[in-house]
């Protein structure tokens, strides 16, 4: 099996998780975890995994991901379906989601480490954010192990998961990859992508477990990552915003997708810290994470990486046609995303009508796209 077709379904998949997650809560009776399950972990998960395994051999500068290389995305993609089954039909088959997602990861963390093994000279640092994101998802599954097996825990072992989840792996593997694919889909060099991921590191990982310790035990931990998160956020935006603002905010594009995630991701920092002290609503944050970061992150990305998948080697010109379709009007779609995250926010369930016009926008696209293909 070759790895873009693999890569195309799970994109699918989380369109698809996108579209459901977020519709269900309206339509039908359910436990908050398992619309945000459709979306995280049937989603969200296997497509990262994924996404990992075609970056690692241009980060280690080895070659092309072998076939076995594909086992843990399609075993975090297994991990989602059980574990999105048991949410809406029997709890008594998480545990065994969990554990197919944490030998997923496992697995994905050791071949990893294997190219690293196999570099000539040093691995691009992007490297060490994606082995500690792996390390996060490690950690927040084995929490919400630890909150099965101890029930009076479980309420501040899975917050502990939630956040490990989401402000560790998801964020870790985000900033990761968008220090380096914003020069990239801009047009801009930035020779400081290199130096701020070896930099700021330590800071952003110590942060997110601190929020993630807090979010479980003390208001105080949350604040004080927060404090660790904001220095290297603010650099990053203020090279977004002052810096390279020409070249990333245009109104067609993935740059203008991707630097609006950035954007997100310092709102709903501040959203959570607010819900820390009793000012907002847990539940209104974690859905806002959906349309304020993950969907501008999500559709930002695939505008660059799908037309690669797609087309053929040395096809540049039908490339560049399928991206400029994908990013048409992307600048509409992300300040519908924020619009909606922001009436979320502020408990205003309509919310959900731009997010999903603009999602269907372009769940759209990437359906003519792949339809041009054959």
């Amino acid at each position: 099996m070759k790895l873009h077709p693999l890569l195309i379904v799970l994109l699918l998949t989380t369109l698809a998780g996108f579209a459901s997650g977020l519709l269900l809560p309206y339509m039908l009776p359910l436990r908050p975890s398992a619309p945000l399950h459709l979306i995280f972990a049937l989603g969200i998960m296997p497509l990262i995994m994924g996404a990992m395994t075609y970056f690692v051999p241009v980060l280690t500068r080895t070659r092309t991901a072998e076939p076995l290389s594909l086992v843990p995305a399609l075993l975090a993609l297994g991990a989602g379906i059980v574990l999105s089954f048991s949410l809406f039909f029997s709890f008594a088959l998480y545990p065994f989601g969990a554990v197919a997602g944490l030998i997923a990861a496992l697995w994905l963390s050791i071949w990893m480490q294997r190219r690293k093994r196999q570099t000539l000279g040093r691995p691009h640092p992007g490297l060490l954010w994606y082995q500690l994101a792996l390390l996060a998802l490690i950690l927040g599954l084995l929490s919400i192990l630890a909150g099965y097996l101890l029930p009076d825990q479980w309420t501040q072992l899975r917050r502990l998961h939630l956040h490990l989840n989401l402000l560790g792996f998801v964020g870790l593997t985000a900033l990761g990859t968008l220090r380096v694919l914003l020069p990239t889909t801009g047009g801009y060099a930035d020779p400081e992508a290199g130096p701020w991921l070896m930099r700021q590191w330590p800071w952003i990982t110590a942060g997110a477990g601190l929020i993630a310790a807090g979010a479980a035990w003390s208001p105080a931990l949350s604040l004080l990552g927060l404090l660790l998160w904001l220095p290297p956020l603010g650099q990053l935006l203020r090279s977004l915003l002052i810096t390279h603002r020409r070249a990333v905010w245009q109104a067609h594009g993935a740059s203008t997708s991707l630097a609006t995630a950035v954007s997100g991701l310092l709102i709903l920092l501040l959203s959570g810290t607010a819900h820390a002290f009793g000012l907002l609503n847990a539940s209104n944050t974690t859905q806002a994470f959906i349309p304020l970061f993950l969907l501008p992150l999500v559709t930002g990305a695939a505008t660059h990486l799908l037309p690669l998948w797609i087309t053929s080697a040395g096809d540049n010109s039908r490339e560049q046609a399928l991206r400029k379709r994908l990013g048409r009007h992307s600048a509409v779609r992300a300040t519908l995303f924020l619009l909606g995250g922001a009436l979320i926010l502020a408990d205003q369930n309509w919310g959900l009508v731009p997010i999903l016009l603009a999602l269907l926008h372009f769940l759209s696209a990437v359906l003519f796209s792949l339809r041009s293909k054959s």
